[in-house]
Parts: C-alpha cells; structure tokens; sequence
C-alpha cells in the first residue's frame, strides 16, 4: 500500500494544519451557539434567566461527555482501520458506533426529560433559577435522538480525516440557532417575544438540524467514509467489543470528570445567584480558548490513530509534540488577550454590574489557566487517538480528586476567596494535569496500545 497523504513525513506541520483549522472553526462555532444563548439572555438583564441557562449548560455538558466518550472510541478505530487501508473496517466501526449511540441517546432523553427539575436542584440553586433551567433544559432536550448522534457521526468523519464537512455543518447549526433565537427571544414580526423559551427552542432546533445534516452526509456518502443505513441493524460481537473495551476508560473519564464538575458547580452555587450568572459569563468567553486546542487535538487524534495503524509510531509521536508546539503558541497569545483586556470582553453581554464585574476579573484570572488548558487536550487527544484512553481517564480522576475539588474548596470555602478562589482553583487543577499527562506521554506506552 502506497502511503496516504497523512503518512507521509513530509510537511508535517502543513497536515497537522489543514486538519485543525476545520477543526478550530467547528468548534468555533459550537462554542458560539451557547455564547449566543448567554448573550441574548444578558440583554434581557434578568439574573435568574441568566443563572438559569448556565445551570442547564451543565446538565447538557454532563449528558453530551457521554456521547463524546463513543465519539473518541469512533474516531480510534476509524482512525485504525483507515490508516491500515481497511475502508469496509472503518465503515463498519463507523455504524456500529451509531447503533449504540442511538441507543443511549434514547436511554439518556428517557431519564433526563422527566428528571429535570430534580437535576437542577441537586445543583442548590433557587426555586426560580430552577424552575427556568428546566424549561430551558426540556426544550433542548426534545431533539436528542437527533443532536446527540451528531457527536458520533462527526467524530467518525474526522477519524477518516474529513475534519472539513464537521465544520460547515456546524455553521448551518449555529447560523439557524442565530437567526431564530433572534426572532423568537424578542419578538420580530408576528413571532411573540418568548424570552428564556425562545433559547431553548432556537438552540433545540439547531442541534436536531446538525444532527440531519450529519446523518445524510455519512449515509449518502458525501464524506471520505460511507454508512450503510442497513448497517446499524447487523451488530459485529467482535467489533462492538473493541468499541465498549474502548469506550469503556472514556465513559469512566467523563464519569468522573461530569461528577467532579457537577460538585463544583454545587460550591459556585452556593456563592449566590449574581455570582453564579457571573461564572457563566466568564465561562462563555473563555470557551473561545478552547478552539486551539480542542481543533488541535482532534489533528493529533487522527493523526495518531492513522499513523500507528500505518506502522510508523515515530511519525504518530512527532505529530502530537509539532500539535502540540502550536497549540501553546496560539493559548499564550488568547491568554495574553484575556489577562489585557477581560473586564472590557465581558461588556458586551449587556448584564448587571454586579454581574459583569466579577465576571472580568475571572477572565482576566483565566488567561492563567488557557495554556495548561490546550495543552492537555492536544495530549489527550493525542492518546485517544491512538487507543491509550485509560491514561487520560487516570489523569481526570487525580485532577479531580486531588486538585480541582480540594483546591478550590480551600480557596473558595476556606480562605473565602469568592468567585475568584473558584477560577484561581481551576488553573491550579490544569497545571497539574498538563504536568502528569506530559510526563506519562514521555514514557511512550501509548504508541504500543492495540485497538
């Protein structure tokens, strides 16, 4: 077999490149659909309604790590198989993963659909916040068969290396979650003003439209990889279990990871409503530095994956370290932007001043955090992609446990540092999660992983 453009050592940084830009800019644009929810409610200078659409992110991000979880596994054995020249391989990973996505994604809008109010209160927010979050949450749940798929199926093309066709179908999501939020939020022409619904209805919509689009490009064959509908239907015993042996670490990741962050989210709770809205705020900007590198990890994923199975563990190694190089340069020049110019950022969302005041000043203590931040992810992505999710789950559970719960309870409940004890807290966590996954990643165990 004649090798692929991918396995080639030439112009390294130029592949790395051309598979993350797409990347960058799909997330980019997932970032930007729940921006433009906080957005759109801060100029509805309503604190509960504010408070309450963050509340209900954190739900969406706890179910979503799940089907990210499926997606990384989807993307390793796509990766694999395509690297090995085996198309039907990749396929057929490719389907079975959106057997089992369907599945839980039925599981998952069964149990959350119904227990809404009662997750939101777990969380310790007041009556009204939660009351709100939950229609929010509804809303956005009603499409679930359709949006949580999306997750897997984008995942299943960048494994083949089409990091390309995720991008544009996220743009006619986050375009459609734009205008029709705008209409509906406010009210424009016969449609009424619906407030905090219309969010949720827009952001609902959107995700059930990506999740179409998504669906037909991989049936219809307009990728690189094509699923037979038909597929999904045959279960392959051997395959299915190299895909849960590999899920399996992942789901135990996001196990941890949802929990921890579900207890960290109680204690910033716990700080008030005004101080809670703040905290979405400042989350909401410093998503943006996640498009480096989360776009770069999935170059180093795919990349990774595709190399080792082409049997060049070198090339998978020097293709995380040149990823990862980039995404360092670009975190310190966002970083750089946060610490300068944070309190001017958070302005544009229109809220209260006792809102928009700590809110900077957690942007500002962010820009800290963003280079450990991306160089994590590329790391870990780096892994996934090659097999090795169980290295990363360690590293999630010693971050957790031992850094970012008991650290920040310290800062925030101890030494009462407030909402700034929370973000200070944070950065501690990232720090020492870089420094052990980079030392773990030096070892070079990763690149003898069999998928």
């Amino acid at each position: 077999m004649q090798p692929g453009p991918l396995q080639r050592r030439d112009s390294l940084t130029r592949t790395v490149v051309t598979l993350a830009l797409p990347a960058v800019a799909e997330n980019l644009l997932v970032t930007a659909v729940f921006f433009v929810d906080a957005l759109f409610v801060g100029w509805l200078r309503d604190d509960v309604a504010l408070a309450a659409v963050g509340l209900g992110s954190v739900v969406m991000f706890v179910a979503n790590g799940f089907f990210e979880a499926l997606g990384v596994s989807a993307t390793a054995l796509v990766a694999r198989a395509w690297g090995e020249g085996d198309r039907e391989g990749a396929a057929r990973a490719g389907a079975q993963s959106l057997a089992v996505t369907f599945l839980l994604a039925a599981a998952m809008m069964a149990l959350l659909l119904p227990l809404a109010d009662d997750f939101l209160a777990v969380l310790g927010a007041t009556a009204e916040v939660v009351e709100a979050g939950a229609l929010y949450l509804r809303l956005i749940l009603s499409t679930s068969l359709l949006s949580f798929p999306l997750m897997v199926a984008n995942s299943i093309m960048r494994g083949a290396g089409d990091t390309r066709t995720p991008m544009w179908i996220t743009l006619v999501m986050n375009g459609w979650n734009v205008a029709v939020a705008g209409i509906l939020v406010f009210g424009l022409g016969p449609a009424p003003a619906l407030g905090l619904a219309g969010v949720g209805w827009a952001t609902g919509t959107a995700r059930a439209l990506g999740g179409i689009l998504a669906l037909a490009v991989l049936f219809g064959g307009r990728t690189r990889l094509r699923v037979m509908p038909a597929a999904l239907w045959h279960w392959d015993r051997a395959l299915l279990w190299r895909l849960v042996r590999l899920a399996l670490p992942n789901l135990g990741e996001t196990a941890i990871s949802r929990l921890g962050y579900t207890l960290f989210m109680s204690m910033v709770t716990g700080l008030g409503t005004a101080t809670l809205a703040a905290h979405q705020v400042a989350l909401r900007v410093e998503s943006f530095s996640f498009m480096p590198g989360w776009g770069l990890s999935v170059a180093a994923a795919t990349l990774a994956g595709q190399s080792l199975g082409a049997g060049d563990p070198e090339r998978a190694e020097a293709s995380v370290r040149r990823t990862l190089a980039l995404a360092l340069g670009m975190a310190g020049a966002i970083g750089l932007l946060f610490a300068l110019f944070g309190r001017s950022i958070v302005a544009i969302f229109g809220s209260t001043p006792e809102v928009l005041e700590p809110a900077g000043l957690a942007v500002r203590i962010s820009a800290a955090e963003v280079p450990f931040l991306s160089a994590q992810m590329v790391l870990a992505g780096g892994m996934r992609g090659a097999g090795d999710t169980r290295t990363p789950m360690w590293v999630t559970l010693a971050g957790t446990a031992f850094l970012r719960l008991a650290v920040v309870y310290l800062f925030v409940e101890v030494l009462g540092w407030g909402l700034a004890g929370v973000w200070w807290g944070t950065a501690v966590d990232w720090a020492g999660r870089t420094a052990l996954i980079w030392a773990l990643f030096r070892r070079g165990r990763w690149k003898g992983v069999r998928v």
